[in-house]
């Protein structure tokens, strides 16, 4: 199995994407211990839009100073619906060695393009890139089929799926995505699978991304992550003789908080994404309440967050 830490980059959600400098370097420090993390990511490239911090607009001077911190191969991710579509405006290997991975995010609407857009990107960069798409739980078997066959003329070398809302549960959909392992593998690429934690299943369906043909994941440090965050790091791998790692957590615990509140278990029950339940959070609605606003949306608004759901609350 191969591990992307994903701590930077997803838990950069956590508080705009600011981090400091002196932090970053400790934590890439701590993980040198971690031989079985192939990737470290460290946020977005260049992004326009939701967040100001500079973890999510990544530019070339942040990029190159990291560099200097680390042997660890690094990881960059995009968005494709907020990116620059002009693949020279991206890092290449021939500029950034410790440059291992490029990952991109792509919609429903936006895997055509979005796939085209990869296999130019890879030309150019010469790094590994990974096709990640989102909302895993809002395709059916014939969608990830057909994601699969578009995908294939990408020249990725990893194909992953998101459980973007938290609401996956791999055991019981397990012959639909071994099925989608299989042709993954016959295209030469690498299945990988994305996990979050909203309705407490992160762990349970880690346990069965071997059955389900899966070859690779991602794990943070606490699970830090988007709403209610990740695969914990720690209850993936043995700590013995590396528990330096969880000093972290009490040492830098202002840059590990997150939501603790029962609204995420709601949102990842109906694939709704967890903008709304962070949202419910900083109202302070009471759960059963929200789960009446809940019933409000569907359609495009379960993957896209609208505040005027709330307008009446």
């Amino acid at each position: 199995m191969k591990f992307i830490d994903v701590t930077l980059r997803d838990g950069g959600h956590q508080h705009g994407f600011y981090w400091p400098l002196e932090f970053i370097e400790r934590y890439l420090k701590s993980l040198n211990s971690f031989k079985e993390i192939e990737f470290v990511e460290l946020g977005y490239w260049k992004q326009s839009g939701k967040f100001e911090g500079p973890f999510y607009s990544i530019e070339e001077n942040l990029l190159s100073s990291i560099c200097k911190m680390t042997k660890k191969k690094l990881s960059i991710m995009v968005d494709y619906h907020y990116c620059s579509h002009n693949v020279e405006d991206f890092p290449s290997t021939k500029y950034f060695n410790e440059l291992g991975l490029i990952r991109v995010c792509l919609r429903k609407e936006d895997i055509l393009d979005g796939c085209k857009f990869v296999k130019d990107l890879k030309e150019f960069t010469k790094c590994k890139l990974s096709i990640n798409f989102f909302n895993i739980t809002n395709y059916n078997e014939e969608d990830l089929a057909l994601a699969c066959k578009t995908a294939a003329s990408s020249d990725a070398d990893f194909m992953y799926f998101a459980d973007t809302h938290g609401g996956l549960d791999l055991g019981k959909n397990l012959k639909m995505f071994q099925s989608c392992t299989n042709m993954i593998k016959e295209i030469g690429m690498i299945p990988g699978l994305h996990l979050h934690d909203h309705s407490g299943k992160a762990y349970f369906n880690y346990r069965n991304l071997l059955n389900a043909g899966f070859c690779s994941t991602d794990i943070s440090l606490g699970g830090l992550g988007k709403g209610l965050g990740n695969l914990k790091l720690e209850h993936v791998f043995d700590l013995r003789g590396r528990e330096h790692i969880l000093d972290h957590l009490i040492l830098d615990r202002d840059l590990f908080k997150m939501p603790s509140g029962p609204y995420g278990v709601l949102t990842a029950r109906d694939s709704i994404t967890d903008h709304y339940a962070v949202e419910a959070e900083n109202k302070k609605l009471t759960p059963s309440k929200f789960a009446t606003l809940l019933k409000k949306i569907n359609g495009s608004l379960k993957d896209n967050y609208n505040y005027k759901i709330f307008n009446n609350e």
